[in-house]
């Protein structure tokens, strides 16, 4: 028999609180004596709230022919939401954004600075019957820091060699470091840092092989289907290894690249919930009888980059005065409807170490603007925009941008694409684009976005002459255990990034998704992904 603390663990896993329990009681006509539930029987009626079976529809935002899933690599929101059916990392993020044991490995511990080892759970299969063992794990590592492979996670696990790796028995790694690396657990807690069998392809993207391990992982789901730009479909794992879990027999995860079609597909009743709602129509859904908004706050960000390599924005002035050119307050109301706060242009806002608001606030400014341009020789610039409806607020951001930019005599040619053509083959290219990034701490977004080499560098930082000097502070940072004084090293960095930098962030906005009443398990978090997590991976989640 499960113990009382297991037993509320499970409930709190399942987002019910007893007021919740109690109201449902009621209902349906139980009486519970003095208002409370014993801990194993208020467990035992949380289960009879739940319909287990069923499918699970979601429409999800954007999405095309690019489209794609491999369990240690996203671009897109549609390859986010498919990598966490099928694949886990070692350990994860909770709600509170806090690193949690409650992945693949049992315990992750420091030795030293530059020596670290992963313990693993034993029992636990991938979807073919394989056991996961400490090869799987270390195959793992060498195909993401394959470089030419280009995966997410390259940049954050860049201080593991390859060639030190050690299997100390068949569950247990040592990992010998090339540097000393504080933030390693970090990079290892990372959704997108998925632990895949030894096998898995090393040609190029999973799906896109035809290897019969191309699909599989540890997660609650496998593949039964993909076609890239339209739609999957997932179904429960048999030997899934958290006892109890998931609740659904099969997940469908739709590509809507158009919002007002995702809005219609779930007031229509073709899905059970939807990522990303226009902010300006989250109200309306919330009020409608059968439908509820999901609204988290968390550290998400949607940058205008420029690149520091090309022409008009290799001049810090030119790239000053375009943060001088946004209306950060106007963007958070009119963009994001209000679901947001206003930034700094630097990102990992629940860092211990974020300096943003202790940095003077970039405000709308376009006559200092304008003066910056002509001291570099860009009066009345003329540039063009890239964006794409990928994400809530992204588009609405740059036509803000350009309307503010007319004050100061700039004209900004805002060209919305469609997803297919924006994360093609000049994604990261353009010189001049929106984008969007969920929750990280400020090192493991350095390593995934600012860092030369990074997979996702959208800005090309290391085009700056403080570049140098801010590799060196990330070095430094990497290499210091006591927390106060890498806060400070951090810190540091920050501020070249302030004062200089290729990112506009105007701001951090909240995540708001819809879904039908009849959705249950939905806790609130800080976190990155939507959806909770996409229901930690849609094993969280269940009809009511």
């Amino acid at each position: 028999m499960r113990s009382a603390d297991e037993a509320l663990s499970r409930e709190v896993e399942r987002g019910m609180t007893r007021e919740h329990l109690l109201r449902r009681a009621a209902a349906l006509g139980i009486v519970v004596a003095g208002g409370a539930f014993g801990p194993l029987t208020e467990a035992a009626f949380a289960e009879t709230l739940i319909k287990r079976g069923g499918t699970f529809r979601l429409g999800i935002t954007g999405g095309g022919s690019t489209d794609f899933i491999d369990g240690q690599h996203i671009v897109a929101k549609t390859d986010i939401a498919r990598l966490v059916t099928g694949w886990e990392s070692l350990a994860r993020f909770n709600q509170q954004y806090h690193i949690i044991m409650d992945g693949l490995a049992q315990e992750i511990v420091a030795q030293k600075a530059n020596r670290w080892v992963i313990r693993l759970r034993k029992g636990i299969e991938f979807h073919n019957g394989k056991t996961v063992t400490a090869d799987d794990v270390m195959y793992s590592f060498r195909r993401t820091l394959t470089k030419s492979l280009g995966l997410f996670g390259y940049g954050g696990l860049s201080s593991i060699n390859p060639r030190g790796m050690k299997k100390l028995d068949k569950y247990t790694v040592r990992l010998n470091l090339l540097r000393p690396d504080a933030n390693l657990l970090d990079n290892l807690s990372q959704y997108f840092q998925g632990v895949v069998p030894v096998g898995y392809p090393l040609t190029g993207l999973a799906s896109k092989t035809s290897s019969p391990l191309r699909y599989i992982g540890t997660g609650a789901y496998k593949v039964q289907s993909f076609t890239p730009g339209r739609q999957s479909v997932h179904v429960k794992n048999p030997n899934y290894w958290r006892s109890g879990q998931p609740y659904f027999d099969k997940v469908v995860i739709i590509d809507f690249p158009d919002p007002a079609a995702r809005v219609n597909a779930l007031l229509s009743g073709q899905v059970d919930a939807i990522t990303d709602i226009p902010y300006a129509q989250a109200a309306a859904v919330g009020r409608r009888k059968g439908f509820k908004t999901y609204e988290s706050i968390t550290g998400a960000w949607n940058p205008i980059s420029m690149r520091l390599d090309v022409a008009p924005f290799r001049d810090v002035r030119v790239r000053q005065a375009m943060r001088l050119l946004i209306n950060r307050p106007q963007v958070v109301q009119q963009a994001l409807s209000g679901h947001g706060t206003v930034a700094n242009d630097i990102y990992s806002p629940f860092d211990s170490a974020y300096a943003g608001d202790e940095f003077p606030q970039h405000k709308y400014d376009p006559e200092k603007a304008k003066a910056l341009l002509k001291a570099a020789g860009q009066s009345g610039l003329n540039v063009d925009l890239q964006t794409t409806d990928a994400d809530a607020g992204m588009v609405e951001e740059a036509q803000i941008l350009a309307q503010n930019a007319q004050a100061a005599g700039v004209t900004i040619n805002v060209k919305n694409l469609d997803g297919g053509t924006f994360y093609g083959d000049q994604y990261l290219k353009w010189p001049f684009a929106t984008d969007y990034w969920g929750t990280r701490n400020y090192l493991t977004q350095v390593s995934s976005g600012t860092l030369k080499g990074a997979a996702f560098d959208e800005s090309h930082w290391f085009a700056s002459p403080q570049y140098p000097k801010f590799f060196a502070l990330y070095k430094q940072a990497l290499a210091t255990v006591d927390e106060k004084k890498r806060a400070a090293i951090i810190k540091d960095m920050q501020r070249l990034e302030y004062t200089g930098g290729g990112h506009i962030i105007a701001y951090f906005k909240n995540l708001v998704d819809a879904h039908s009443t009849k959705l249950g398990g939905l806790k609130k978090t800080r976190g990155t992904l939507n959806l909770d997590g996409y229901g930690h991976g849609y094993r969280t989640i269940y009809f009511t």
